[in-house]
């Protein structure tokens, strides 16, 4: 076998050892948490209406009112509240499940945002919708295991 072609040959294995390679940690890598991202997410800016300016979220802020300890919290606690608000169901955090929380953020999606109620309708609504069906999969289980470590920090008004 010529040098020229023994080269070329070990180039073409060493290319195909590179992509079996690189699918094979392309498979086996752990997604990215989706949870963290709503401490950090900016949604489009608020669309004014009849003397509103902003969020319930952002008027709490503003007057120094009562409002749940972090982002992730206020996320939670608007969730929680289209399980049992919007889908009515009378479960316990301790009871909630990844059915229950994946059919609570549908409610994100079959609704205007404007008839969601919560603390960030606008930001969850557009956090929610810009997600991928997989991406919103994980979000419903981190979701259930954060609710599962603390709870539903909501604040009393």
């Amino acid at each position: 076998m010529s040098r020229k072609l023994t080269v070329q040959l070990f180039g073409l294995i060493a290319c195909a050892v590179l992509i079996g390679a690189g699918v094979a940690l392309a498979q086996s890598t752990v997604p990215a948490p989706v949870l963290p991202r709503i401490e950090k997410y900016k949604a489009p800016r608020y669309p004014p209406s009849g003397g509103i300016d902003r969020e319930t979220y952002d008027y709490r802020l503003l007057y120094n009112k009562p409002r749940p300890p972090t982002l992730t919290d206020v996320l939670v606690c608007d969730v929680w509240q289209r399980v049992t608000m919007d889908l009515k169901l009378k479960i316990t955090p301790k009871e909630v499940t990844e059915e229950a929380i994946k059919q609570a953020l549908n409610v994100y999606l079959t609704r205007r945002w404007e008839d969601i109620a919560g603390y960030r309708p606008w930001t969850h609504w557009n956090l929610v919708r810009s997600l991928k069906p997989p991406q919103r999969e994980r979000l419903a289980k981190e979701i259930v295991e954060y609710i599962g470590k603390t709870g539903v920090r909501d604040v009393e008004d």
